[in-house]
């Protein structure tokens, strides 16, 4: 039996060294495959409506062929020399109507607009029809090719704003100024916000590093496993209850305008509150992870504040709108908790996890964190 644990242990180590090497090699491609892109419409008067298209560099630049030399990397230059071809394609690809009767779209040249930590290239609009009685809109741009693309939508017609959400299965959406079903808003605004959960990696890593020793204790300055499954849910709940009381509060302050703070701030904080986190699982000097998963949870609904203010949903409905993508928050969040919290109790079993899967696995998140906040410095 001696001889067989060292064995499984570098055996262990070998295959998380792997998984970390490829985490580290990784982690540009997922980011990338995420695509998100935001349109929001305005009705300026009975037939006009005023708006803009917000679509990653990489995104347009090779679906309208703006990179003309092809090297994967969209300069200023490329974007307005070639803004006849992207204008063209958006014309081709975005395409509003009223009651079947197509409306004119305008584009003007773009400029850049930091959302999110990210900066995108932000398409005004100008879109005319006959009378705005019954509005569709169609959008076919960047799924062919990025297919998980998704597109957030937010129109406002006379005060009412309604958000959706656009991709290759949902391509076109029809809205009318009497249209004011509250209960499809809000599952919308659930579904948004199950969805930014799910995209936001930085909050799963955080989540995850915030739960990877919730079955240990530490004793002699050693990680060890917890007996107590009660003593485990009842951390849990506690970070848990803790992680989403705090996002609650500032999530909803930062929504309803009564605190704002710069978005790269805020995302500098997220990734540096995911590598502390994680390295506090190898290195520990807070034992109390309650309180620093209230204080990065707080930085946290900042973040997903800022995603919801880029849905533009500032109407009579948004107390509304904060409510149910706070929801949808939630939603999110325990699904992962209930697939991570079996894992971690079968986890505890296994005589490695304290000594070399959680600190390999807090690692990874901690590198991987740590080149984000290079990135967003």
């Amino acid at each position: 039996m001696y001889s067989i644990i060292p064995f499984f242990i570098q055996k262990s180590i070998n295959r998380l060294f792997a998984l970390f090497m490829f985490t580290l090699l990784s982690t540009d491609v997922l980011s990338h495959e995420l695509s998100n892109g935001y349109l929001t419409l305005n009705s300026t008067s009975d037939n006009v409506l005023a708006g803009e298209l917000l679509l990653k560099p990489e995104d347009i630049g090779r679906a309208a062929g703006l990179d003309i030399d092809n090297n994967g990397s969209l300069t200023w230059g490329e974007v307005n020399r070639h803004h006849s071809l992207a204008n063209s394609y958006i014309q081709s690809n975005v395409i509003i109507s009223d009651n079947g009767q197509r409306c004119a779209l305008h584009t003007a040249p773009p400029s850049i607009k930091d959302i999110s930590a990210e900066s995108l290239l932000a398409y005004p609009l100008q879109v005319t029809c006959a009378k705005l009685s019954e509005l569709t809109v169609q959008y076919t741009a960047i799924v062919a090719d990025f297919p998980t693309h998704k597109l957030l939508t937010s129109i406002t017609l006379n005060d009412y704003n309604r958000v959706y959400v656009l991709d290759s299965e949902r391509t076109s959406i029809t809205v009318s100024p009497l249209d004011n079903d509250w209960t499809a808003q809000f599952g919308e605004m659930v579904y948004q916000g199950i969805w930014h959960i799910f995209i936001g990696l930085d909050h799963i890593l955080f989540l995850v590093a915030t739960l990877l020793t919730v079955n240990l204790y530490r004793k002699n300055k050693r990680w060890v496993k917890e007996q107590s499954k009660k003593h485990i849910f009842r951390n849990t709940v506690i970070l848990v209850s803790t992680f989403t009381l705090a996002h609650s509060i500032t999530l909803t302050a930062t929504a309803l305008d009564f605190i704002t703070l710069d978005s790269r701030i805020v995302e500098l904080g997220i990734a540096i509150s995911v590598a502390i986190t994680a390295l506090n699982n190898v290195y520990p000097i807070i034992m109390r992870l309650g309180f620093i998963t209230f204080g990065f949870g707080l930085l946290h609904g900042m973040g997903f504040a800022s995603v919801f203010g880029d849905l533009n949903a500032q109407s009579g409905s948004l107390v509304m709108n904060v409510l149910a993508f706070n929801v949808g928050v939630e939603i999110g969040q325990l699904a992962i908790v209930a697939i991570l919290l079996p894992l971690l109790l079968t986890l505890r079993n296994v005589k490695v996890y304290a000594k070399a899967i959680m600190p390999i696995a807090s690692s990874i998140i901690a590198v991987v964190a740590l080149n984000w906040t290079l990135q967003r410095w």
